[in-house]
């Protein structure tokens, strides 16, 4: 990965959970590291433990204090507003962060001649017909959060046919691991408060494809390392897929807890939530040479390990 090494790198929302890993594996590549967010949902405790990198605290809103920073080579554009729930409640926020927040960015690299790697969705295909998806299945946004990253895509793909921009997209599945608020850390919350009881938001035939943080990381880095796939698109998940009810058992059989714990659903899920998401990375895996290496249920007894559940 010597390519890094003189390379000015920035990452936008480099203070949240994918950003955080991400900037910590970029620390150990370049000595021009950037890190660039407003900690609205980032945690500076995060920028803390990637002391070689330069923080600035700013929003991609504010063109002003984004152009002051230094001429960069390369930037990840990470921050975006990701609760689907929120896009559905707010709306104009969340197209302002991801929509014009993306097109702040791409001034921003544009100004610069820097690569962008977008760091897009599964929302952008919605509820889709066909599984695995492949990243040809096009754009079904289900939810204004999905609609905002599609309306981000295209302006990336925009300013690449216009402008000349080194671009590539990726797009993300259920990213899972330290440091991550998601439905496995939720679930163990709720056994930490109460192990007798389990309960499910949705029917919990929702299905989700986990990936783990670190391989999405290595994917990144190959894509950021890479001049050949300029413009391209590549699903980074696990490539299979798994219910929420089938998660719950798999975590109260690791925990010893199996028919110890009522597990109950509230059928009903928020606005905007999708049926079922499972990546095709055929893509991926050929042309960046990418495999995800951390199963779910490896990764999980780690997890779990580390919690303190009363049975």
């Amino acid at each position: 990965m010597s390519e890094f090494n003189d390379k000015k790198v920035m990452v936008t929302g480099g203070a949240g959970f994918i950003g955080f890993h991400l900037s910590k594996s970029l620390a150990s590549l370049t000595g021009n590291l950037t890190i660039y967010d407003n900690l609205s949902s980032g945690k500076i405790e995060n920028v803390n433990d990637v002391p070689s990198a330069k923080f600035v605290k700013g929003d991609i809103l504010d063109l002003g204090t984004l152009f002051a920073q230094e001429k960069m080579d390369l930037i990840y554009h990470l921050a975006a507003q990701v609760v689907v729930p929120y896009s559905m409640e707010n709306p104009m926020e969340d197209f302002d962060t991801n929509a014009k927040g993306t097109l702040c960015v791409l001034e921003k690299a544009r100004k610069d001649d820097a690569k962008v790697v977008f760091a897009s969705s599964a929302a952008v295909y919605g509820n889709p017909s066909v599984f695995p998806t492949p990243e040809s299945y096009g754009f079904h946004p289900f939810s204004c959060y999905g609609l905002s990253k599609v309306v981000g895509e295209e302006y990336c793909q925009m300013y690449r046919e216009q402008y000349g921009l080194d671009i590539v997209i990726t797009r993300f599945a259920n990213v899972y691991g330290p440091r991550c608020h998601g439905v496995i850390h939720d679930f163990l919350d709720k056994l930490v408060k109460n192990s007798n009881k389990l309960e499910i938001i949705g029917s919990g035939e929702q299905c989700r494809d986990f990936v783990h943080v670190s391989d999405v990381v290595d994917a990144l880095i190959k894509v950021g390392n890479m001049d050949s796939i300029v413009g391209e698109v590549y699903n980074l998940g696990f490539g299979k897929t798994v219910s929420v009810l089938e998660l719950a058992k798999m975590m109260l059989t690791i925990l010893g807890l199996q028919g110890k714990t009522v597990v109950t659903t509230t059928n009903t899920s928020w606005q905007g939530d999708v049926t079922k998401i499972w990546f095709d990375i055929t893509n991926a895996k050929k042309e960046l040479n990418w495999n995800p290496k951390i199963s779910l249920e490896d990764n999980i007894k780690e997890i779990v390990a580390e919690r303190k559940i009363t049975k």
